[in-house]
């Protein structure tokens, strides 16, 4: 015999699995017949119910009905019960003439106190679907109640209450009246913000910066979620809890508890990949996420492919707000050997960032740089300090696959021959990317690159500084950085203008998967060498919404007279 608790759930599965009374409806479709079913108590019932039960489930059920009309402003239908007990279980056949529905009359909704006055209160009750004209709908009149309440709770409005609260419904003139009064009391602000570190690591004032609104600012639940966002996308805490005191505000405030724990002080990161471009590469990172109490960073970087091999270490400052304002001073070796040029440069630069209005990140920079190259068969050693300057802003409405948005950045650099330079230039690039999303689950993708410079010596300018095209992230089909003006023996120097442009459609079959179609077109001008004219690549590419942002594969071909290859282009990342 099975123990008595086991007997009990057996006999539930058995019930749960039993026929139930069936049910015809007629008269109601879409959102009525979901609700009139989702109402009826008949239908729950096992075939074998009581003959007398079945009866007084059936009256009620004229009831169940009623109520499920009433919901959506039906007040005065006509309806028909007949349960057939012919067959081997109970058939309720229901029709229904919903009639016409209960129209609004006078839409009463008033807000008193402080927060009538609020643009933001009054902004967010927009939303609110009650006009007079309008069907009456329960759920909507409920819904507008919650909301009130809930956008009162999110902006501070602690001792909010409703007044009044009436809805009136005359079914013989089809008519309903809606009054909600609501008086929103005083505005609580911030209050005393907590802070708790489990255990103690970073200074306090750093944590604080973070934050960036002080107390006794108007409270709003917006402001907790800020909070939470910007520490929890900084690289020092693992857990991060805000926790407003709402149920103990004090002197018309609400204190806020944050309790926050360190991540690992040490973190290493590695990877591999492979392009047409680079061939196969493979990264090295190592980052001391906190090396005092005021969260100075050291960062350490290894890169190596076949056409590149870099290393560089950085030591950085977080400033005013630490989220995106940093002092970094940065110290590196790279060697490059691409078709167009051989170099081996050192770096050093101490750059700052800054926010701007807009949104804009400015960032000044000074490097000193000292380059060996080769160009076309020639050697030479070049050394600058170079000051400069960008700014960029980037908007999206999603980091990893944006569906609009857009990315600008600017940048101006120069360097003067009397001031520890080989040669005097003055630099700039602007880079543009902008994402527009289509019908269809498609995208349209437009990118630009647009450089100029003045130099005094071509020949002394380094490879890092002239203009070069062709590459995974400029006109594909074309090996990298091997577009440009030529020499007498038709090798690639670069040049002092850059101009390349390229326009992507793409299309998703599935949630992840999609294909690309591209062209890309533009070439670097002037300098000491000769112009080779615009320079086009088209193409076809397969797409992949991977966790960590899109990866891409183009297969491209350039449009010349003396190539007739196609090249493998292989870049992951965020679009913009």
């Amino acid at each position: 015999m099975l123990p008595n608790s086991a007997a009990k759930k057996a006999a539930a599965l058995e019930a749960a699995q039993a026929p139930r009374v069936g049910l015809e409806l007629s008269g109601v479709d879409g959102v009525l017949a979901q609700n009139v079913r989702a109402h009826l108590s008949l239908t729950t019932k096992p075939c074998s119910i009581p003959r007398a039960y079945l009866k007084a489930l059936g009256e009620r059920a004229r009831e169940e009905t009623q109520t499920a009309l009433q919901a959506f402003g039906y007040y005065l239908p006509d309806i028909q019960i007949r349960i057939d007990e012919n067959g081997d279980c109970p058939l309720a056949n229901i029709s229904i003439v919903p009639g016409e529905p209960v129209l609004l009359g006078n839409v009463n909704i008033e807000i008193r106190g402080p927060g009538n006055n609020d643009p933001e209160f009054r902004e967010q009750l927009g939303s609110i679907h009650l006009s007079t004209g309008n069907v009456l709908s329960h759920s909507d009149y409920t819904s507008a109640k919650q909301l009130i309440e809930s956008v009162a709770l999110e902006r501070g409005y602690l001792e909010g209450i409703f007044i009044k609260r009436e809805l009136t419904v005359d079914p013989s003139r089809r008519i309903a009246d809606i009054s909600v009064v609501f008086d929103s009391g005083p505005r609580y602000a911030l209050g005393e913000i907590l802070i708790n570190q489990e255990p103690a690591f970073l200074d306090e004032a750093l944590v604080r910066r973070f934050l960036e609104v002080p107390s006794n600012d108007p409270y709003t639940a917006a402001v907790i979620g800020d909070f939470h966002r910007a520490l929890s996308k900084s690289s020092y805490f693992n857990r991060v809890e805000v926790r407003p005191r709402l149920s103990s505000p004090t002197d018309k405030t609400i204190p806020v508890d944050i309790t926050l724990t360190p991540r690992d002080r040490h973190g290493i990161g590695t990877g591999i990949g492979a392009s047409t471009d680079e061939g196969i590469r493979g990264r090295f990172g190592y980052r001391n996420r906190r090396l005092n109490q005021h969260g100075h960073q050291l960062d350490v970087d290894v890169n190596a492919s076949f056409i590149e091999q870099k290393f560089s270490t950085g030591y950085r400052m977080p400033r005013q707000y630490p989220l995106d304002e940093w002092l970094t001073i940065q110290a590196g070796v790279r060697r490059r050997d691409v078709d167009s040029f051989d170099t081996i440069e050192t770096q050093l630069v101490i750059s700052e960032t800054k926010r701007r209005p807009w949104r804009w990140m400015e960032t000044r920079f000074i490097e000193l740089n000292r380059e060996d190259f080769d160009v076309s068969g020639t050697d030479d050693v070049s050394s600058f300090l170079a000051p400069g300057i960008s700014w960029r802003r980037t908007v999206t409405n999603n980091d990893l696959f944006p569906t609009r948005g857009y990315d600008v950045n600017l940048e101006l650099k120069g360097a003067a021959e009397a001031a520890l330079s080989d040669t005097s230039f003055a630099r700039t690039l602007l880079s543009i990317a902008t994402v527009y999303g289509l019908p269809l689950d498609s995208r349209a993708l437009l990118r630009g690159r647009f450089g100029a410079m003045w130099v005094d010596e071509f020949r002394r300018l380094p490879p890092s500084e002239r203009f070069f095209a062709g590459g995974d992230n400029s006109i594909r089909g074309y090996d990298i950085e091997s577009l440009g003006p030529v020499d007498t023996s038709g090798d690639v120097i670069g040049g002092t203008y850059l101009g390349v442009l390229s326009a992507e459609l793409e299309h998703y079959f599935t949630e992840r998967w999609g294909v690309a179609a591209f062209v890309d077109s533009g070439n670097a001008f002037g300098g000491d060498g000769s112009s080779t004219g615009f320079q086009t690549g088209i193409g076809l590419g397969a797409r992949w919404r991977s966790p960590v942002g899109p990866v891409r594969l183009d297969i491209a071909h350039p449009l010349d007279d003396v190539s007739n290859d196609f090249r493998i282009h292989v870049r992951i990342g965020p679009d913009l």
